[in-house]
């Protein structure tokens, strides 16, 4: 196989693990420790705001500590595996 087709073969495999741990992440939704979405629907049921924890309501959003690193981390987990295709698919000596 030749290498420019290596490349895009390289370049296409790391875009979909780059994109299929972005979509994990925000079906999860690990931007948030309590989303906007929870304590939405608490004061729909008429609560004050999202109970996190026994006692303790939260009524803002709270981001995770991570949730600026994870744009980092998918293109890490790309870049890993478009380098890692590249490798395997080398042509391989007799």
């Amino acid at each position: 196989m030749n290498t420019t087709k290596r490349i895009f073969i390289s370049l296409l495999i790391g875009l979909a693990v780059a994109g299929g741990a972005m979509v994990k992440d925000k079906m999860t939704n690990a931007e948030w420790v309590v989303s906007p979405e929870q304590i939405a629907a608490a004061k729909a049921e008429g609560k004050a705001g999202f109970e996190s924890s026994p006692g303790t309501v939260t009524v803002l959003p709270i981001r995770s500590e991570k949730a600026d690193i994870l744009p980092l981390t998918w293109a890490i987990f790309g870049i890993a595996a478009a380098a890692v295709s590249f490798v395997v698919l080398r042509r391989k000596s007799a």
